[in-house]
């Protein structure tokens, strides 16, 4: 294929993604309702959200219906990633097709619960309660949900980190052997990270945040010593079969 042919299906799957997204999009905007509800869980009993502009409202729907249409239609547009790097691949890894679109939506959505079951019914009250009594707390819908959902996004990011290691060690971009000689610089990193993703400065909430961005980096670790282990093992049951 010519650069103008891959230019050419990747804006076709580009647009195939994209009208997913759109589709789903408006089928949570029906659900914002639910949705909005579901968000606003964590908060203290008897809190509510209030807005401040008169297009607050509609940007607040528009939100919750991206990213949650985004996460409806999270196979098709992984989809269309794959079906655009596959024909880098060789066949053998290309059967992992359907294996990688859905662990890829399926960390994404437990990075998702991760924050909301775990995060933020810890740090909302730790961040509500900073002035106690002293005063009384006005929460903008549009900032609030804008606060929860890309808090949701940084962790469904995360979990994302040993998907997407197993798919460039099968490719060949990154190898065990340099990220395990690099660790402890790379833990200094994904600390640093932490304290910057981290909602608030106790020792807590950053343990929330610097605690899984390690497991999952010894996890990916883990995931391209196993995606490279493989391409050897084949390669010695091919030496073995034509002998």
């Amino acid at each position: 294929m010519t650069l103008f042919d891959h230019l050419d299906e990747l804006r076709n799957r580009l647009f195939i993604a994209g009208a997913a997204w759109v589709v789903a999009s408006g089928i949570m905007f029906g659900f914002r309702f639910a949705v909005l509800d579901w968000l606003q869980a964590p908060l203290p009993e008897g809190m509510r959200l209030t807005f401040f502009s008169l297009l607050e409202p509609f940007t607040t729907s528009m939100q919750i219906a991206a990213f949650f249409g985004l996460v409806l239609a999270g196979p098709i547009v992984v989809g269309q990633i794959w079906g655009f790097l596959a024909p880098g691949l060789y066949p053998e890894e290309r059967r992992y097709a359907v294996p990688f679109i859905l662990l890829t939506v399926l960390a994404f959505a437990s990075g998702v619960a991760f924050s909301y079951y775990l995060v933020l019914p810890i740090t909302i009250p730790v961040l509500l309660a900073f002035l106690g009594d002293a005063a009384l707390g006005f929460l903008s819908i549009g900032r609030y949900i804008g606060n929860v959902l890309m808090l949701m996004a940084v962790f469904g990011l995360m979990f994302e980190l040993p998907v997407l290691a197993f798919l460039l060690a099968r490719i060949g971009v990154v190898r065990a052997e340099p990220l395990r000689r690099t660790r402890r610089y790379a833990l200094v990193g994904l600390l640093i990270a932490a304290a910057g993703l981290s909602p608030t400065g106790d020792p807590f909430n950053f343990a929330l945040v610097a605690v899984p961005l390690v497991v999952l980096y010894e996890a990916s670790i883990l995931v391209v010593g196993l995606a490279e282990r493989k391409p050897r093992d084949d390669a010695e049951s091919a030496t073995d079969g034509a002998t």
